[in-house]
Order: C-alpha cells, then structure tokens, then sequence
C-alpha cells in the first residue's frame, strides 16, 4: 500500500464499487481520498478520515449495503444506484490525527480542480 509521503500522489486501483468483485477488507485501517470513475469520467471524490473505525472498507461499503443511512444525500444514491459500474481508487495518506486535516484539505483541492458532478449535487 503506498503512503502519501512528500507530495507524491500515488492513486491505487481498487476496482469496481461492488463488494461481488472488489474485496475492501484489507483497507480497514487505511484513510485518505477515494475517486469514483464511470466511464472514464471521475464523478464523485470523496474521504475516508475515520481512524478507529474502518477507513476506507467502512466508507466504501456504506455504499453498497441494503441500508441507506449513507445514501441521505443525491450522490450517495448514485453511488449506490452505479456501483457495478463505478472504479474506486484511493489516495492512501499515513493513518495518523494530523493527516486527517491534509485529507480534508486535498479533497477539497481535487474537487475544486476537477468539479466532479456528482459533489456539486450535494451543494445544491
């Protein structure tokens, strides 16, 4: 797993948003920036920033399950509602408080650099 270390970016593949062919368990302790892609197009960027409780496994997966509780806002339904057809990537940063705030801070950097529309929903 690489570690944003010195500004260098280094986006993982994670596959398909559907747990039938993506296995997210061994990302439970890592947090970051994650990368919704449909179609070669980034549609949503989001953050896993949850250090004791599942990072980016726990994030991804609220938006597989049958409950809704992540789906309260339009992109989290259609992130549900693609899943099958959505790429995750992720943007790994060292699992520690102070990287917490850079998460925050390069999640809002890329969705200001690449306006993805399923973030500027959420807005609305």
């Amino acid at each position: 797993m690489e570690i944003i270390m010195n500004n260098t970016e280094q986006w993982n593949q994670l596959g398909p948003l559907s747990e039938s062919t993506t296995d997210f368990s061994n990302y439970y302790q890592d947090i970051g920036v994650y990368r919704a892609i449909l179609e070669g197009e980034i549609v949503y960027i989001g953050k896993a920033t949850e250090l004791n409780n599942g990072g980016f496994r726990k994030r991804l997966r609220d938006y597989t399950r049958t409950s809704d509780s992540a789906r309260n806002y339009p992109s989290g339904r259609l992130m549900y509602q693609h899943k099958d057809k959505l790429h995750i990537e992720i943007l790994v940063f060292e699992r520690t408080e102070s990287s917490v705030a850079m998460i925050e801070s390069r999640e809002r950097q890329l969705i200001a650099e690449i306006a993805p529309k399923w973030n500027a929903l959420d807005r609305q």
